[in-house]
């Protein structure tokens, strides 16, 4: 049996009548899970066995695949996350009647991007999403994971909580996945196991309501705040939120649970949260609530900054359905319908990406962006392509140049099990690589 902190088994004997079965399940083996992009559908090098109760389109596996050596995860066709933590989905289509037609959506502790591909394909290309992640290095983490998902509505800023308060009440939906105490985590990352303490349990209880408190007035009246975290400590979750409704204008909102779930509808005075125990659910430990705004402002939007805008291009499929901007030097897509919410955002947090970047400026110009391919609104028929098997699949995600007689003269689309991945660009017969640097895997 797992050797867990003293501190952390008694407060479990303490408060579950099942202790000793909790305890024991934390030394399992732990559960592997995936979600499909039914934008990128594509024959999967593995089998996928249960579907996961509460997310349409996620799957269990017996075992945990070597996603870094399958060109199907880096096109954006699958995405690894914990079964658990995708009860998002079931909360986003428990609200979604009560939302406007283009929600704006924030998901504020967004890295590595599991919770922020999850609300993307939810919206699927409708609102805004912005994935946000304070720790610099994270944030480009999440920057790859949105991109190649491919959805245009998006824009990836790298802040904290205080950050977004220029913008005033601007946000339909803010998901909270807080930094905690991770004793959620303890089956599957001794890591975790190694860290906690009652005093980081104190402290990540704190900077949560400090979180909360400073994000707590971009909701707008009528909108929602989704909390969650991967602990089981009280004074993180249900004392929390318990302290929500105390302090600001909010209402509990329930959501359904699945039919043999196992999830535990876990109440406190106001309002309750659903639990994730080891020993009820496949999956590891996970907390989520539902909070409602019952008073407040609406979204108007601030003074849009002066953006150069771009010429229509073909690269972009259905391109009248975009406004173009020249961006940091970039060429960038946005959807025409939300282009103006995306701009006012970006002045609040200078976005890590917004849109589609559609092309970037080069020494003679500007050339197609490295990460195009990858974007739902591709126009695939506006460059030509490489099939290639998953050798050199994974050679040119790799960074190395391809050498082939029958590779297209110029700029050309490597594609995949009808999965497109990146760019080459051919001189003879050899083709010079433009797949991200900072994406390359690092070994075959």
């Amino acid at each position: 049996m797992k050797k867990l902190p003293a501190e952390f088994e008694q407060r479990i004997r303490q408060t579950h009548a099942d202790a000793e079965a909790f305890l024991a399940a934390i030394s399992n083996e732990p559960f592997y899970s995936v979600r499909l992009n039914a934008r990128k559908p594509s024959q999967l090098p593995f089998d996928l066995t249960d579907e996961v109760k509460w997310c349409k389109g996620a799957y269990y596996l017996s075992t945990r695949p070597n996603y870094t050596q399958m060109p199907e995860f880096h096109a954006g066709a699958l995405y690894p996350q914990e079964a658990s933590s995708m009860f998002l989905r079931t909360v986003l289509n428990t609200i979604e009647a009560q939302l406007p037609s283009q929600p704006v959506v924030l998901d504020l502790c967004a890295a590595p991007g599991g919770k922020s591909t999850l609300a993307a394909q939810f919206l699927d290309g409708r609102g805004v999403l912005v994935a946000n992640e304070y720790v610099r290095s994270r944030a480009w983490i999440l920057a790859e994971n949105v991109a190649k998902q491919g959805y245009a509505n998006t824009i990836v800023t790298n802040g904290d909580a205080a950050s977004f308060a220029p913008l005033g009440a601007m946000f339909d939906v803010v998901l909270i996945d807080a930094p905690c105490s991770g004793e959620g985590m303890f089956r599957k990352d001794d890591v975790a196991v190694s860290e906690w303490t009652p005093a980081n349990a104190d402290m990540c209880a704190q900077r949560q309501r400090e979180i909360i408190a400073n994000i707590a007035d971009s909701v707008v009246d009528g909108g929602y705040l989704v909390y969650s975290t991967c602990t089981f400590n009280p004074a993180e979750n249900e004392d929390n939120m318990q302290w929500l409704l105390e302090n600001y204008d909010f209402e509990n909102v329930s959501i359904p649970l699945p039919d043999d779930s196992g999830i535990f509808r876990l109440t406190f005075d106001g309002g309750e949260g659903y639990a994730f125990y080891p020993h009820k659910v496949r999956g590891e430990g996970f907390f989520i609530c539902v909070m409602r705004k019952t008073s407040g402002r609406m979204r108007k939007l601030p003074k849009l900054p002066k953006t150069q805008k771009g010429q229509p291009t073909d690269f972009i499929t259905n391109k009248d359905n975009y406004n173009f901007y020249t961006i940091d030097n970039k060429q960038v897509a946005l959807p025409a319908s939300v282009s103006d919410i995306m701009l006012a955002i970006s002045t609040a947090l200078r976005p890590l990406r917004i849109g589609v970047e559609v092309c970037e400026e080069s020494r003679k110009g500007y050339a197609p962006a490295a990460t195009l391919p990858l974007s739902l609104a591709f126009n695939r028929k506006s460059l030509p392509t490489f099939t290639v098997d998953k050798e050199t699949a994974l050679k040119f995600l790799h960074g190395d140049a391809l050498t082939s007689a029958d590779m297209p003269n110029s700029w050309f689309v490597v594609e995949y099990n009808d999965l497109t991945l990146g760019l080459c660009k051919s001189v003879g017969a050899r083709a010079n690589n433009y797949y991200p640097k900072e994406w390359r895997i690092r070994s075959l």
